[in-house]
């Protein structure tokens, strides 16, 4: 079900890339000649102004974090199959009061997450510092995450703002050539005035705003996760069986699948 859910999630996203790619060449092709929609000085003002803001408004390790993102904004979170694995051998080793044994097996547990609620389980911590810890990790992880998604909203918000600056730069040229009648210098202040708009629009839109919500797409589903590793935790702490473990998870994942699928 995990792979199905990830292969739609891919083609979606491939579908939607070459959408945009047909409407855009629709688009530039509409006057007969893509030419038209090129225009240096309107790109350098739109493009050139993003870069000021991400500059002025985010440090740069956030400016590495929202980028690093893009690498996995196109697919969806694995699966939990190794963590629950790992879950379950240590849970069925607490469960025989192999306390030993079981703070070995922890040591190997891929998952910091879950490495760290276990060892805490382990180690005797009390549910409340347990709970307390986790759910700690998990607001942390999910301010990361959304500080990404937020670095795509701030940059969309200021494209349109640009593209209006380029227009009023194209429409200030224009006026002051009007009167020397240099047709051409017209055309080209013009040309800047209409095309800065529609850059800051095109990158708003179909750049920005859409890797935005994938970025929060992904977050969502990293914090599900989290939260199902979290109820194995405790249900580790509270020594229930390994078989009530992997049943309760197993439904938790199916719901989280469910609701993804939903929301696709």
């Amino acid at each position: 079900m995990a792979r199905s859910g990830s292969s739609r999630f891919i083609l979606t996203s491939i579908l939607g890339i070459l959408a945009t790619i047909g409407l855009l060449w629709f688009v530039t092709h509409a006057s007969g000649d893509a030419r038209f929609f090129y225009n240096e000085e309107g790109l350098v003002i739109v493009v050139g102004g993003v870069i000021c803001v991400a500059l002025l408004a985010f440090r740069g390790d956030e400016i590495r974090a929202a980028l690093s993102a893009l690498s996995a904004v196109f697919r969806r979170t694995g699966g939990l199959e190794r963590e629950v694995a790992d879950l379950l051998d240590v849970s069925k080793l607490l469960y025989g009061k192999q306390i030993a044994a079981a703070d070995d097996r922890v040591r190997k547990v891929s998952s910091p997450f879950l490495k760290l609620g276990l060892q805490m389980v382990v180690d005797g911590a009390s549910l409340d510092d347990i709970m307390h810890v986790m759910n700690w990790r998990i607001q942390k992880q999910a301010e990361a995450e959304q500080a990404q998604s937020r670095f795509f909203r701030v940059l969309a918000s200021f494209a349109p703002a640009f593209g209006l600056l380029g227009t009023l730069a194209g429409m200030v040229g224009m006026l002051k050539q009007l009167g020397g009648g240099d047709i051409g210098l017209i055309g080209s202040s013009m040309a800047i005035a209409m095309l800065a708009t529609l850059y800051g629009l095109i990158l708003a839109n179909l750049v920005f705003k859409p890797l935005a919500i994938k970025l929060e797409q992904r977050t969502t589903e990293h914090v599900a996760q989290l939260n199902i590793l979290l109820e194995g935790v405790v249900l580790a702490h509270l020594n229930r069986s390994p078989s009530v473990i992997q049943e309760t998870l197993a439904t938790y994942l199916m719901d989280v699948h469910e609701e993804a699928g939903r929301g696709r």
